[in-house]
């Protein structure tokens, strides 16, 4: 499955601002959710990813049913706990805990959610902190099989980081000179596939 951006995800869950709440709602229909099952309509429904428990369709049988509850979220294996500070658009955010149903939105930006909140003020845009159980630890997750968004380059500037400046660099060169750049870029490319490798096998762990 192709991965989605987190724009992508922060964005279809924005369009239901103003949307109603239901507790226990299966998410049959848009404002027909609680916290999670908002989550769940928005990732499995809108961009068919998969959310606890295999497809939307499959845990919520098309929305005659509740699925995955926040504490599902958690502890899935499809997403990976990431540190507060690294929280961008389109990750997950958990409230946990302390004996409480807990509370989950997407974040759109610092401090900044969309969560379906309560019976009286519905789907909402609101802050991170404050809206969620008193005193329940905050965590936030980031989906598997979402993706960055590419790194912004130079006007002219081929491909990506030390690579793409050696490629610009040899453009004007003699072809001995353009065919030792291609070798370091090679390198580069090696090196950081195996940064890459590494950096996901941590992740993967969480």
């Amino acid at each position: 499955m192709a991965a989605t951006s987190g724009a992508a995800i922060a964005d279809a869950a924005l369009r239901y601002k103003g949307e109603t709440y239901v507790y226990g709602g299966t998410g049959a229909r848009p404002g027909d959710w609680d916290c999670s099952s908002f989550v769940t309509y928005v990732l499995g429904h809108d961009l068919g990813l998969a959310v606890p428990g295999g497809s939307w369709a499959a845990v919520t049988g098309r929305g005659t049913q509740h699925g995955p509850v926040v504490t599902s979220y958690a502890t899935w294996g499809g997403a990976a706990t990431i540190p507060a500070g690294q929280a961008a658009e389109g990750d997950l955010v958990l409230f946990v805990g302390l004996g409480t149903g807990g509370h989950m939105g997407i974040v759109l930006g610092p401090d900044k959610m969309v969560s379906a909140l309560d019976t009286s003020q519905g789907t909402l845009v609101s802050p991170v902190n404050g809206y969620g159980p008193a005193g329940a630890p905050i965590i936030y997750r980031r989906l598997k099989n979402a993706a960055a968004g590419p790194i912004p380059q130079a006007p002219g500037v081929a491909g990506t980081g030390w690579g793409g400046l050696l490629i610009a660099a040899a453009a004007g060169l003699g072809a001995g000179a353009a065919m030792i750049a291609a070798i370091l870029t090679l390198a580069v490319g090696v090196a950081a596939g195996t940064v890459w490798l590494a950096t996901r096998a941590v992740r993967g762990a969480g």
